[in-house]
């Protein structure tokens, strides 16, 4: 009896159970590999990308080349995503970049500032052969911003109508110290932005030298002097 049992038991052993009574291992899936996207495109495509486009004119091939705020700047999908560290050091940098008119921190000529912020010429460059003359100089500022009341703009950056009002700008202020300083500050974002938001799609127009530090007093004096069109 005894050994009858245990051939049972062993012939149990052998044979095992059937295939339906196994639990069924799911098959092996094969790696999955990363998307072009997940990994993202190389900085040297992206620079052959961009030597292909100046080809034929090489005048302005020194923009592609980038300063250290722009590497930083280019680590990172957004603002958003940078770490303070980052951000600090972007500041840091434009800060030290930012050169004052002769005549330091005075109103300038809001009229002349007026003609660059309408103006859409200065520093454009195009591969099929149009280009503006180093002489050429102005903001194209209604790309972006909708100015004086009742002119059309654009919204990508914030509205400005009525800036000097909401700076608490008044003919009896203005050459106040507090009212210089105001000025200053409006001065600093047009002269670069990206000393107080660091990689703004603003150009850095003193910066890149596409607005002297003449023209940009000029735009800030246009911006909040209260006799300027954009305050009434």
């Amino acid at each position: 009896m005894r050994k009858t049992l245990l051939l049972g038991l062993l012939a149990i052993g052998l044979v095992g159970i059937s295939p339906a009574q196994q639990k069924k291992q799911p098959a092996k899936q094969p790696e999955k590999q990363p998307t072009k996207k997940e990994v993202g495109v190389k900085p040297e495509e992206v620079r052959q990308v961009l030597l292909s486009g100046f080809e034929q004119d090489s005048r302005f091939l020194w923009k592609i080349e980038q300063d250290e705020s722009q590497r930083i700047c280019s680590q990172y999908p957004s603002r958003e995503a940078m770490p303070a560290q980052a951000i600090q050091r972007v500041i840091e940098l434009e800060n030290k970049n930012i050169v004052y008119p002769q005549w330091g921190i005075a109103w300038g000529d809001w009229k002349e500032g007026k003609k660059l912020v309408d103006s859409p010429r200065g520093g454009r460059f195009a591969s099929y052969g149009f280009s503006d003359k180093p002489t050429d100089r102005g903001g194209n500022c209604y790309a972006c911003h909708l100015i004086e009341k009742g002119v059309p703009g654009g919204t990508m950056g914030p509205q400005l109508t009525g800036y000097g009002k909401r700076y608490g700008i008044t003919k009896e202020n203005m050459n106040s110290p507090e009212g210089l300083e105001k000025l200053k500050t409006v001065y600093k974002i047009v002269y670069n932005a990206w000393h107080a938001f660091p990689c703004s799609s603003m150009p850095r127009f003193g910066y890149h030298g596409a607005l002297s530090p003449e023209d940009v007093m000029n735009i800030a004096t246009y911006l909040l002097h209260p006799e300027s069109p954009v305050n009434k």
